[in-house]
């Protein structure tokens, strides 16, 4: 992570003034930094967008905390729930920073448009149905292979997370994970850490998605979880034992994840750059994510 930081429960709100990209016959990619601003680079390419005049974005459904929250909005097709959002709320790391890329990039709130799809999908070769997924996706070079990546926005651990009784906790080095059955959902960096680092002697157990893991975890079918670190402090179990170091010694960043070669990359990327330098992508960090700094990494 950027930094450990504490919640401060308070309100988000975001105002989008922007206009919507006008239909361009152009769509050829142009590189980060050639347009004046990432509207401008998206105005020049609005032919390639997935919907006429919108922005979509493929995300999962449920969503989880605390990257999506709010209540449901009435005719959205997530229901927020306890551990669960609602992109189109705004609220939650990621639905507050796809509103604010979409100003960024010249759409007004009413402009973007959210579509359910499985994690898997995110990362899987061919045509979308979407103009990018955001769905805490980390880079690797085997997902780039099949998607092309924008530059990252939140740098991400995995970690641990367990319920009182279980054997995991108090574990502080990796060997004293080796023989605990361990679970994670399928296709992700969290079971990519079961996997190189524990190395366990049972098979772990591989989820369709959080919530059916958790449910095993609360029925003491397995000991623990891993998750991305953020995730582990709201409230899907009793104990956040420990993080994991990093996967292959690279810090781990979610990106954007966009069919190859589109023309959009860079022009996300222009608006990605944007918020960081404006000091956004922080605020939406500190306004956002729980964590403790006191969390040790496994030996």
């Amino acid at each position: 992570m950027r930094r450990a930081v504490l919640i401060v429960v308070a309100c988000f709100s975001l105002v989008a003034v922007a206009c919507a990209p006008k239909s361009s016959s152009s769509s050829a990619a142009a590189p980060s930094g050639t347009y004046a601003t990432a509207a401008d680079c998206v105005q020049a390419n609005a032919s390639t967008l997935y919907a006429d005049g919108a922005l979509t974005i493929g995300t999962g459904n449920p969503a989880y905390k605390p990257w999506y929250g709010g209540k449901g909005v009435e005719g959205s097709e997530w229901k927020a729930g306890a551990y669960t959002g609602d992109p189109n709320s705004g609220e939650g790391y990621e639905a507050a920073f796809a509103y604010a890329l979409a100003e960024q990039l010249g759409f007004t709130q009413d402009q973007v448009a959210w579509l359910g799809i499985p994690f898997s999908k995110t990362f899987a070769p061919g045509p979308k149905n979407y103009d990018f997924a955001m769905q805490q996706i980390s880079y690797s070079d085997k997902r780039a292979e099949a998607v092309d990546f924008s530059d990252g926005y939140f740098d991400v651990n995995q970690a641990l997370i367990a319920n009182e009784g279980s054997p995991a906790i108090g574990a502080t080095t990796l060997a004293e994970l080796k023989d605990l059955k361990l679970g994670a959902p399928v296709g992700t960096t969290s079971l990519d850490a079961i996997n190189e680092f524990v190395q366990p002697t049972q098979e772990p157990a591989v989820y369709d998605d959080l919530d059916l893991a958790i449910k095993d975890l609360k029925s003491g079918q397995i000991d623990g979880v891993v998750v991305d670190y953020p995730t582990a402090f709201y409230g899907y179990a009793d104990v956040v034992v420990g993080q994991f170091p990093n996967l292959n010694g690279v810090q781990e960043h979610f990106g954007l994840a966009f069919e190859k070669s589109s023309p959009l990359v860079p022009c996300v990327n222009q608006a990605i750059a944007a918020l960081d330098a404006n000091g956004t992508l922080q605020d939406l960090q500190d306004l956002w994510l729980s964590t403790d700094i006191n969390v040790p990494v496994f030996s």
